[in-house]
């Protein structure tokens, strides 16, 4: 009897065992039939399938484009070693915001080890290639030895810098990039050990570069682009208080941003008490550096793109729920037959996974044309826009989406099933009338649709007033036919003072015997260029506590500059050829500088200090107008300009005001200067309004890309309320039939079914703008002189939606009321 029970125990794990592999694959082959009776059936109805893979690859495939640019930019770590160890340390310099290192703080918390395993400094510069055919400007960085194996960074050729390297002393040697070893040595692996000469300097390649490394690191490093060539810091004595270090840092190990305050803040006391100053520091993680300005447009992008796939979804669900109720006779057969109500909700939801997975095929499509649109149209203004691409992470992103939003449109459809009567569908004819239920759900279909489409149109419609505004905005001078272009003068060759000024002045001389040229002047920082140098100034008889010192935005102009860019003279006067070194030391300030310091004072006659490379005190003798340096959108700093004669810089922008058509005298600009110096480059010759068109250019894109995505939103509600409107007036057929027949007249029919849709719409209306006034107020740290809850905007798309919506309700009403009563009371 043991033997026996053992046997029967022993048997029933296997027979448990068979009875799962015969379950599993009756359900595989369920499965499959599911598969192929739902393809047939798209198949059969090749213009609903049509229709609705393209609504839904519209909603995927816009989804994906912008969650491979959120992916590149905010999601993929930083592709260097423990990239979470990485911090940036930021000099915080009252009173203004946190601002890179000046020297000799780099060396203090270099110092610092008990915290940093490595601290690494880094600089834009720009060197003239020469040697090589034109001379070309190239984009440099200089930086501390141990950068690359801090980063984690190995040359794919030759080696990294030595720390000796560093040195001012040291034989110059230079790392290149991938793509310039590819344009000067032709890809070749013997070219470590050859020279390039950089602004009349002879440097030694020593390394080249990975071409994965593409210099994407924090900083001002960013708005340069790749950089061509890195060189050591070899720094002499550089002046103290000139902030121009970005500074990287790696923590030691149990330390992180989060728990390195302490620490951070008994060093900077420390160094605050050896060098009396009041300067402290904050750690920033490289990342958030590099991408916090765009993390808030790309997560609003992100958000509207979701609103339009729920639009599409519903879209597809009110299509699905017409051709399920068409097919209920089908399924009251089939439910009689025996089919439980489970199985075909099951083979409901296949049909919709089938739609889904075809929608995402087709929206892989978009989304690669749409990656590729946004690489190119963001190349200056998307960080990291390089390793935006539709990757692995991407396809799952995509897969997960397609078999969401699969259930999301097939629920209702697939619920249907459930709630079916049976004896009342096998009783009514082939074209019985449609449930209230199914009335309802198909209503607030298209009342979800107007309120989502309305949000992103409110949202649209706000960047579009915002941006409106932003452009309105007086720049401080008038960009029209000015033609810029950068000079960045050799050290070597123009070390001296003198030499410089004689070159610009010189240049400035032939650029204005030009024909069609009308003025030209120079300036160290050329409005809306992103660019400058600030620093403490120095204001004679005044005096400031050390945490509020008087700081100013320092830029160095030539004479003719301020009449050439048309800035306004607000009082005093310009500078002139007579203010050249030996004569009285002078500077202009704008009226921004004046308001701080002078307040209700006259600043003419006045002295500061404008404290870089200058020695003594400057006479105020003018003030000019605001001008917008950074944005259009951002409040202009205190700015002081000197005398380009008086106070040289070997790199400034040349501004030159032509009669004509400034993009015409590109070529004899570059021929002037060539005939004076064969070896000085000229980089970046652009107009100023190609300038003022790319400092808005971020504002652009996501207001254009927000309303693209509300008109696409508009489109699909429109659709939506368009079918449902179409079937109601195909089911009501007969209804629409007894009112003719008892007297009602076309327009009583039209007016009735304009009337329903206009219901639908003014429901959804009321819906989007409560969902509008409580969304809107994220955008608001992208608006610009427009509130985010805007009467005009609002009313505006409201007033949008409905005659939209009008026209939508137009050809359905159009057709009932043309209904012959005779064919409708035959209708079954």
């Amino acid at each position: 009897m043991r033997n026996s029970k053992c046997e029967i125990a022993e048997a029933i794990p296997n027979c448990h065992f068979a009875f799962r592999i015969s379950s599993w694959g009756e359900l595989m082959n369920e499965t499959w039939r599911d598969l192929r009776y739902g393809l047939r059936t798209l198949i059969k109805s090749p213009g609903f399938t049509a229709i609705a893979v393209l609504v839904l690859a519209a909603g995927i495939g816009a989804n994906t484009a912008i969650f491979s640019v959120v992916n590149g930019v905010l999601l993929r770590p930083l592709p260097f070693k423990d990239p979470d160890k990485l911090v940036m340390i930021r000099d915080l310099q009252p009173p203004l915001d946190e601002t890179p290192m000046d020297y000799d703080e780099f060396r203090d918390w270099r110092q610092q080890g008990q915290l940093f395993e490595e601290v690494s400094g880094f600089f834009n510069a720009s060197y003239t290639l020469t040697g090589s055919g034109e001379p070309e400007e190239l984009k440099c960085v200089r930086a501390s030895a141990n950068l690359f194996p801090m980063l984690g960074v190995a040359p794919a050729l030759g080696r990294a810098f030595l720390p000796d390297e560093e040195l001012a002393t040291s034989e110059p040697v230079a790392m290149i990039s991938s793509g310039l070893w590819q344009r000067i040595f032709a890809g070749r692996s013997d070219c470590i050990g050859e020279t390039l000469k950089l602004s009349d300097r002879v440097y030694t390649v020593v390394g080249v570069l990975p071409s994965t490394f593409r210099g994407a690191l924090p900083g001002n490093l960013q708005a340069v682009g790749a950089p061509d060539v890195w060189i050591p810091l070899r720094l002499r004595a550089p002046p103290s208080g000139l902030h121009f270090l970005t500074v990287l840092a790696r923590l030691q190990p149990g330390l992180d941003i989060r728990n390195a305050g302490p620490e951070i803040e008994a060093a900077s006391a420390r160094i605050q008490q050896e060098r009396s100053t009041n300067h402290t520091v904050k750690l920033v993680k490289p990342r958030d550096y590099i991408t916090g300005a765009a993390r808030p447009a790309l997560l609003i992008l992100l958000g509207a793109v979701c609103f339009v796939l729920l639009i599409a979804c519903a879209n597809v669900a009110s299509l699905l729920m017409a051709r399920t109720a068409g097919r209920r006779k089908e399924i009251a057969i089939r439910l009689a037959l025996g089919a439980s109500r489970w199985r075909l909700v099951r083979q409901m939801l296949t049909e919709s996974l089938l739609l889904g997975s075809l929608g995402s095929l087709a929206g892989l499509l978009i989304a690669s044309w749409g990656v590729d649109l946004l690489v190119f149209t963001g190349r200056t203004i998307i960080p990291r826009v390089d390793e935006i691409k539709i990757d692995a992470s991407v396809l799952a992103f995509t897969l997960g989406i397609s078999l969401l939003s699969g259930v999301l449109f097939g629920l209702a459809p697939a619920l249907q099933c459930i709630r079916a009567d049976l004896q009342a569908t096998l009783k009514e004819g082939a074209r019985g009338a449609i449930t209230f239920e199914r009335h309802r759900l198909r209503s607030l279909l298209v009342i979800a649709e107007v309120g989502l489409s309305l949000v992103l149109l409110v949202g649209a419609g706000l960047l579009i007033r915002s941006f409106e505004r932003v452009v309105a905005q007086d720049k401080g001078f008038d960009p029209s036919r000015l033609l810029t272009a950068d000079l960045s003068l050799s050290q070597s060759k123009y070390e001296k003072i003198e030499q410089q000024s004689l070159f610009i002045q010189q240049t400035l001389e032939r650029v204005r015997a030009i024909p069609g040229v009308e003025a030209s002047g120079a300036i160290s920082n050329i409005p809306l260029g992103g660019g400058g140098t600030n620093g403490d100034i120095g204001i004679e008889g005044k005096t400031f506590p050390p945490d509020s010192a008087a700081v100013a935005e320092k830029r160095i102009a030539s004479a003719g500059y301020f009449e050439t860019a048309r800035i306004r003279l607000i009082a005093g006067r310009y500078f002139t050829e007579r203010d050249v070194p030996g004569t009285p030391q002078v500077a202009i300030i704008n009226e921004a500088l004046a308001r701080t310091f002078f307040p209700g004072e006259d600043p003419i006659g006045k002295r500061i200090d404008f404290r870089w490379d200058t020695t003594g005190l400057q006479e105020i003798v003018g003030v000019v107008a605001d001008v917008k340096h950074y944005a259009l959108d951002t409040p202009v700093l205190p700015e002081v300009y000197v005398p380009f004669a008086q106070r040289p810089s070997r790199g400034t922008t040349i501004v030159i005001r032509s009669r004509i058509d400034p993009a015409s005298l590109v070529g004899v600009v570059r021929q002037q200067i060539f005939e004076l110096d064969k070896g000085q480059a000229v980089s970046n010759v652009r107009t100023m309004e190609q300038i003022v068109s790319e400092s808005v250019a971020s504002r652009r894109l996501s207001m254009s890309l927000l309303a693209g995505f509300a008109v696409v939103a508009l489109l699909l509600a429109s659709m939506g309320l368009y079918g449902t409107l179409s079937y109601s007036v195909a089911q009501r057929t007969q209804e629409i039939g007894i009112r003719s027949a008892m007297g009602a007249q076309p327009g009583d029919i039209f007016k009735l079914v304009v009337g329903h849709g206009m219901k639908l719409t003014l429901a959804g209306i009321g819906f989007g703008l409560v969902g509008s006034l409580a969304l809107t107020k994220l955008l608001a740290t992208f608006l610009f002189g427009v509130s985010a809850s805007d009467p005009v905007t609002y009313a505006g798309v409201a007033v949008l939606l409905l005659g939209i919506t009008l026209l939508a309700c137009y050809v359905p009403a159009r057709r009932a009321s043309k209904v012959d009563p005779i064919v409708a009371l035959r209708y079954e």
